[in-house]
C-alpha cells in the first residue's frame, strides 16, 4: 500500500478498512450464530490473558473451561492443538 502525506487520504483510507471489517464481522457473526457448536472445542488464552474456551469450528467463544479442561491444556497442550 503506498503511503501518502494527505491526511484526509489517510483517513478515508482507514475509514474504507474500518467499514470492510465491520462488514466482516457481521458475515462471521451470522456464521457463528448458525453453527451448533457440537463438535470439539479448544482451549486458549484470550486477548486479556483469560482462559476460554472456544468452538473448533466457528471459534465462538463459548466461556471458560471446566478445571479439568484448564488442567488439560496447562499440562498436555498438545491435546489442544498447541504446541
Amino acid at each position: 500500500m503506498e503511503q501518502t502525506d494527505d491526511p484526509n487520504i489517510l483517513r478515508k483510507q482507514v475509514d474504507k478498512i474500518d467499514k470492510e471489517l465491520g462488514q466482516l464481522e457481521k458475515v462471521k457473526e451470522e456464521i457463528q450464530n448458525e453453527c451448533k457448536h457440537k463438535g470439539e472445542t479448544f482451549v486458549q488464552f484470550d486477548k486479556s490473558n483469560s482462559m476460554k474456551k472456544y468452538c473448533s469450528e466457528c471459534k465462538r467463544e463459548l466461556g471458560y473451561p471446566t478445571k479439568a479442561e484448564q488442567e488439560t491444556f496447562l499440562g498436555n497442550k498438545t491435546k489442544y492443538g498447541n504446541s
